[in-house]
């Protein structure tokens, strides 16, 4: 070999990388590093990201539809009972005749199942039919119409037909008064139940004009109800019903509010007049080029009257806001009190305090003003 060749030879193995030089006793490290230019890293990242997007993507569409697909398997295995029952049912009456006490469960288990299936309509006829036949042939005051009637509110709130639902739920917490003991937590779950759908009544002007001493006077026996329940409660040592019961009264005291704000002047007893009577005189000219003195009579707003008006206003938001700030202390020292309740209630207790907390500092505001803020 030629002494240029070797010279060659030398040069190159001098400028090899290290990767390539690993035969005859070279060293070499064991991989060469390859330098990829930051936009190429850039687009790789980018890709990365892209694919786990598109990974997350298509596993949240297959978890929606393997729970559409559950879905629609509990609603044909609905439908399924919902017929056997209807064959059922058809075949019992023409055995035991229309009137038979024995039909009113199956036409209650159906009319669960047609609440399950959204069929308002058909579950309220068959709730219907059912109420009827218990009260045919076990009286107006047989427990067995408590569940019954219960269905039926629940049917009836789907449809939106308030005026009915009114109805019934005066119904169904009549007889539970009669059936359940005042001490009984079935009772007061009665009372919660009714209370809830009071609020609701009210607020949608079901039970009368808003702010009239009839609506008022509704949500003060309410409250009265909700202090006897809760005494009980506290002697069972029941904290889930103490913190309800303690949370819809306050929410009754909200309501109160409300109808405070919207008190027509007309239902205030205020002891000033509207208007009253005032002399009214003029100097004028008598057309012969003199001028005479002219007085009359007439009725012009009280300024007492409304200065009274708000002053009762103004008094009342206080006394609910007073009422409220004793709900929300008394709350908390049941919370501080049962620190496992709080734990295993976080959301709702958490959720609960938050809503009075602002709606007590817009009572705060409001007692000032007499308008409500958009918490309400």
């Amino acid at each position: 070999m030629s002494l240029s060749v070797q010279r060659l030879l030398i040069l190159l193995l001098l400028l090899m990388p290290p990767a390539l030089a690993q035969e005859s006793g070279e060293p070499a490290a064991e991989s060469a590093s390859i330098d990829v230019p930051a936009s190429q890293q850039e687009v790789s990242g980018q890709d990365n990201t892209q694919e786990t997007s598109d990974q997350q993507s298509a596993e949240q569409a297959a978890a929606q539809a393997m729970a559409d697909e559950a879905r629609e398997r509990v609603q044909q295995l609905l439908r399924e009972s919902a017929s056997r029952l209807e064959s059922e049912l058809a075949a019992r009456s023409n055995e035991l005749g229309h009137y038979d006490v024995a039909l009113a469960e199956l036409q209650s288990d159906l009319g669960r199942i047609y609440l399950e299936l959204g069929e308002y309509a058909l579950a309220t006829e068959v709730l219907q039919q059912a109420l009827q036949l218990v009260r045919i042939n076990r009286g107006l005051y047989d427990p067995a119409q408590i569940q019954v009637l219960e269905q039926l509110v629940s049917s009836l709130r789907a449809q939106s037909d308030w005026d009915r639902v009114d109805d019934y739920q005066h119904l169904v917490f009549s007889l539970q008064s009669r059936v359940y003991q005042p001490d009984s937590p079935e009772f007061a779950d009665a009372a919660l139940a009714m209370g809830e759908w009071q609020v609701v009544a009210t607020r949608a002007r079901l039970t009368g004009r808003s702010g009239s001493f009839q609506s008022i006077e509704r949500l003060s026996n309410l409250k009265d109800v909700y202090s006897s329940v809760l005494v009980h409660a506290e002697e069972r040592g029941d904290v889930a019903r103490q913190w309800e019961i303690r949370y819809s009264a306050a929410l009754v005291d909200i309501e109160i509010a409300r109808h405070y704000l919207s008190t027509d002047m007309n239902d205030m007893m205020i002891a000033a007049s509207r208007y009253v009577t005032q002399t009214v005189c003029r100097t004028v000219s008598d057309g012969a080029g003199g001028y005479q003195r002219v007085c009359w009579q007439e009725s012009v707003s009280n300024p007492d009257y409304y200065r009274q008006v708000n002053n009762q206003r103004r008094t009342q938001l206080e006394r609910a806001r007073m009422s409220l700030q004793s709900a929300r202390r008394d709350m908390q020292a049941l919370m501080d009190n049962n620190p496992e309740f709080v734990s295993q209630n976080a959301e709702r207790t958490e959720a609960g305090m938050q809503n009075l907390t602002t709606v007590l500092e817009d009572l705060q505001r409001e007692s000032r003003r007499a308008t409500l803020g958009g918490a309400w």
